[in-house]
């Protein structure tokens, strides 16, 4: 049985290597994926006004990503079109890359539930969850989790000894 040293070593044999030739094949079916997409009505706009920051500071931009996570599935949607604030970032994408993002969320629903973070003492914080997520995920005070943060925004918690 490998110790938990051994497991979390890396092993320079098991990193993939991304050779010219696989570079150059993405590049082609990039090119052949753009060749029938249509062109985006906004392409070419320019010190649009933005609605969140209201410089006139949006532009066309062709790189924009859309993500996002729907009942538990992350879903990242590279290369969309549409415009994008150079001072706060905001995104606006165009009709042809809200068809893409419909096609994909149509079907999921948002969810999400809101935590209460409060004081339990001694310098930590707590999270109370919804009475309904822990019916349904039959969560009880003896389980053991593990947090993972994503960003200074985002994180994950997995269940260790959950009873489900």
């Amino acid at each position: 049985m490998k110790t938990k040293k051994e497991k979390m070593e890396i092993h320079p044999e098991n990193i993939p290597v991304i050779t010219p030739e696989m570079m150059e094949k993405t590049a082609i079916e990039i090119a052949k994926r753009r060749t029938g997409k249509k062109e985006s009505p906004v392409k070419g706009a320019k010190d649009i006004k933005c609605p969140s920051c209201g410089n006139s500071t949006m532009s066309y931009a062709n790189d924009l990503t859309f993500d996002v996570t729907l009942t538990g599935e992350r879903i990242v949607i590279p290369n969309l079109t549409g415009l994008k604030c150079s001072k706060c970032s905001e995104e606006a994408f165009d009709a042809n890359s809200t068809k893409i993002i419909e096609k994909y969320t149509i079907d999921k629903s948002v969810g999400g539930y809101e935590l209460k973070v409060s004081t339990v003492g001694g310098g930590k914080i707590g999270m109370y969850f919804p009475k309904d997520v822990l019916r349904v995920m039959k969560i009880s005070k003896s389980d053991k989790a593990i947090l993972t943060p994503l960003s200074n925004r985002k994180m994950i918690i997995e269940l260790l000894n959950s009873t489900a």
